[in-house]
């Protein structure tokens, strides 16, 4: 059954600059921001903020399968490649992702369940799975006093 997760909250600083909140948790504010000469680059622009999103849940759904495997794995090491590009109406796109996850079991007798593990987890990565088939996504702009 789905569940609502959120609400993630941005508010606008200046121009592309915007602080983002986490209601009802107890998670620390961030800042967003596009890069120089656009922005200020006061915070992760949408591509790498997409990109963090990506290699944060499948990082974390590999080692949930290790983890489940009982296979001890040093610390795992992740970075995102993003490609960027015009589609066919000339509009910038995040065009692919390139997710480089680095680790190993510490015992070699754990290899056979390591690799089973390497095998399936990005089919449980709830974000990278969606992303991969397409989320719709709704928009409604209204005036700042408009009810919800």
């Amino acid at each position: 059954m789905p569940e609502e997760v959120g609400p993630v909250d941005l508010a606008q600083v200046e121009r592309y600059e915007f602080t983002v909140e986490f209601p009802a948790t107890s998670l620390p504010q961030l800042t967003v921001d596009e890069p120089a000469p656009v922005g200020r680059g006061a915070g992760p622009d949408p591509v790498r903020t997409l990109a963090m999103a990506i290699g944060h849940c499948m990082s974390s759904t590999f080692f949930h399968s290790l983890d489940r495997a009982r296979v001890p794995v040093g610390p795992i090491r992740t970075r995102v490649l993003a490609t960027v590009g015009p589609n066919e109406r000339g509009r910038r796109r995040v065009q692919g992702l390139r997710v480089e996850i680095r680790a190993q079991p510490l015992h070699e007798e754990d290899r056979p369940r390591f690799d089973q593990c390497v095998a399936i987890f990005a089919d449980y990565c709830t974000v990278s799975g969606a992303v991969r088939e397409g989320i719709p996504i709704a928009s409604d702009v209204r005036p700042p006093d408009a009810p919800p």
